[in-house]
């Protein structure tokens, strides 16, 4: 009767169910070995493809002499640096030498003088010593008592708060600060492993396995032109990216946020000679997840891109929340976005050629789509929605030709080639 209740209270359990579960187990495993081997076996055909077809090495010619120089200068820039860190770590070791050389003469000086001179030494007093005999006198005892007294004023609760009660709280507060630190170094350490990871899988870093470099059309210092890596919304669609890891453009240094300027300048002269309209997007969400700076240029034809600010300004009014924080609509007319939205929010922005345009602070983000900008070119345009929802692939074939087309209109606006770049 005992073992049956035991048994209907789940602390027994049969044999033959136990070997079930275990099989169970094993089973679960082996099956979750199996999905990563078959997934292990086809990034490796999908690496060798790409191997085979050239899509690892096939780049422009001219991105390729860029990339040998930038390889150059960083190899030279190493050698300065460790040139430099080899000369200080020997001026360190040589001054260390010749202070430990001063120090043993001036203790021989002082015990030849000591021989010398017959002066009366004072004993002298251990720390312990010191303080006891500071202690000694209840005068002495009285003072420091007030001194610590005197101290804590502040921090008394009421006629209540004793001696020992300083003493606590005091402990208290320096463990409290002592886990501060601790958690605002666990945070950063979180941080630095998420940016790595988020940058080892990043679709614009130079360094990152997914980067396709045969896309590329120009780099500059700190910035470069490259094509999207699905089918353009229209033809002539190119991005501006820098070179590292920013997250938005309202993030930037001077100097890249310059480059940024430089690359729109040239664009827009060379979609002008072309009768075309350009617009600039930027869509800056997800802060924790720290995704790549993107500045989408999208040429449009002439009489559309004359409409585009109505639009534009329209869709904003009516978007996210209808009761806002921050202002709706934001004039970039005068001043830039790095001038007109504080560093870390959350934004969409766009221009129109050079003339400014519109930001908007996004509110809610789950109610914002990233693809906004790209929605509203897509309805003036008539585009059907899977191109500038999740974008439609392309064939490597096809995005070499697009390279080579965008290259050809490139070349007589390319500013990358001048020496002060």
């Amino acid at each position: 009767m005992a073992t049956s209740m035991a048994a209907a209270s789940g602390r027994f359990e049969s044999a033959k169910s136990i070997e079930e579960r275990k099989e169970q187990t094993r089973n679960a495993r082996a099956e979750v070995l199996r999905q990563a081997k078959a997934n292990f076996e086809k990034e490796e055909r999908r690496k060798e493809l790409k191997r085979l077809r050239g899509e690892d090495t096939w780049m422009l010619p001219d991105v390729n002499e860029r990339l040998e120089q930038f390889s150059q200068e960083h190899s030279v820039k190493k050698k300065k640096k460790n040139k430099h860190l080899k000369k200080a770590k020997k001026e360190k070791k040589k001054k260390s030498k010749k202070q430990k050389y001063e120090k043993n003469n001036e203790s021989s000086d002082s015990s030849s003088s000591s021989e010398d001179e017959w002066v009366e030494a004072v004993p002298s007093q251990t720390p312990d010593k010191e303080r006891a005999w500071k202690m000694g006198t209840a005068e002495n005892q009285n003072k420091l008592f007030m001194r610590m007294a005197s101290k804590f004023m502040g921090k008394t609760d009421g006629d209540y708060y004793t001696l020992d009660d300083m003493f606590v709280s005091k402990a208290a507060e320096r463990e409290r600060l002592g886990e501060e630190e601790e958690n605002q170094r666990k945070k950063a350490i979180a941080e630095h492993r998420s940016l790595a990871a988020q940058m080892e899988k990043c679709l614009y870093c130079f360094d990152s396995s997914q980067f396709p470099k045969h896309l590329i059309v120009a780099i500059g210092v700190k910035v470069y032109l490259c094509l999207p890596n699905v089918r353009s919304l229209t033809e002539g669609h190119c991005l501006i990216v820098p070179l590292q890891h920013h997250r938005a453009a309202t993030l930037l240094d001077e100097d890249i946020w310059e480059e940024v300027q430089m690359f729109r300048k040239s664009l827009v002269k060379m979609f002008e000679d072309k009768g075309l309209d350009c617009i600039f997007l930027e869509t800056n969400m997800g802060m924790k997840k720290q995704y790549h700076m993107v500045y989408e240029c999208i040429p449009l034809p002439k009489e559309v891109g004359d409409m585009a600010p109505i639009y534009f300004k329209k869709a904003i009014m009516e978007s996210d929340e209808e009761w806002s924080m921050n202002k709706k609509l934001i004039d970039l007319s005068s001043k830039d976005i790095r001038k007109s939205v504080p560093r870390g929010l959350p934004y969409f922005s766009v221009d129109f050629g050079l003339h400014g345009g519109f930001a908007h602070v996004i509110e809610d983000q789950h109610k914002f789509p990233h693809y906004f900008g790209k929605e509203i070119i897509g309805g003036m345009l008539d585009i059907e929605p899977r191109l500038w929802r999740k974008g439609i692939r392309e064939s490597f074939e096809d995005q070499r030709k697009k390279a080579l087309q965008f290259a050809q209109w490139w070349k007589p606006y390319d500013f990358t080639k001048s020496k002060s770049c």
